[in-house]
């Protein structure tokens, strides 16, 4: 596999201060996930995101283990790097940050975002989620501190959506078109021989035929 390129901290430094206005903090989105593979429903919300919140950038993250899941992700994490970055390779707006993935061990966001606000102090941050997760946040790790450092933007999702009892909770709602792809999906449709080019960039399909990844569940 050819190394992995990512849009450097300095490039990504340097567009963040060129964003600055006198009465604006650039605006910047992180979102974490498994992304085993990365599909066309994460580049939509991603994209809803930076469209309605009015950022600067989105970053993805992909996690080593997420806290909230009992299995460890279906592929190396190498694998999942590379589909993210084939994903986005030509999408200016988005970037790939591998901090959890070098961290190791269980990713929780709050580690993240503290590395993030070290990193980019002058930026204001926004975390990704669906509107299953806000219903559950509050069994996120030290969330009482994560509350104080960013704002949640939240994938709204017909029917009620219940936010969590956590002090100091602020989010916002992101319409995206509902799409019904998911990875587990994804996975399950490939052990069974079926095509997933619908559900995933052109070039991630490749790549998972390629390397022959989850034809095994």
């Amino acid at each position: 596999m050819k190394p992995v390129a990512l849009r450097s901290k300095q490039s990504l430094k340097l567009m963040v201060e060129n964003t600055i206005s006198a009465d604006s903090k650039p605006r910047i989105a992180l979102y974490g996930g498994a992304f085993d593979p990365v599909h066309n429903a994460h580049l939509a919300v991603a994209g809803a995101a930076y469209e309605q919140a009015d950022l600067a950038q989105v970053i993805f993250i992909p996690a080593a283990q997420s806290p909230l899941k009992g299995h460890a992700p279906a592929t190396l994490a190498n694998d999942r790097v590379e589909m993210l970055r084939l994903a986005i390779e030509n999408r200016p707006e988005f970037s790939l940050d591998l901090s959890e993935i070098e961290a190791g061990g269980v990713s929780y966001t709050i580690d993240t975002v503290l590395r993030m606000h070290a990193r980019y102090p002058d930026v204001e941050l926004f975390w990704i989620i669906g509107a299953d997760q806000l219903a559950q946040l509050d069994r996120w790790a030290r969330i009482d501190e994560l509350v104080k450092l960013v704002r949640f933007l939240v994938l709204k999702r017909s029917g009620s959506s219940v936010a969590a009892e956590v002090p100091g909770l602020s989010f916002q709602w992101i319409e995206a078109p509902l799409m019904s792809e998911s990875s587990t999906e994804i996975r399950r449709r490939i052990a069974e021989g079926d095509p997933v080019d619908d559900l995933v960039p052109t070039e991630v399909a490749a790549f998972i035929d390629r390397r022959g990844l989850y034809r095994h569940q």
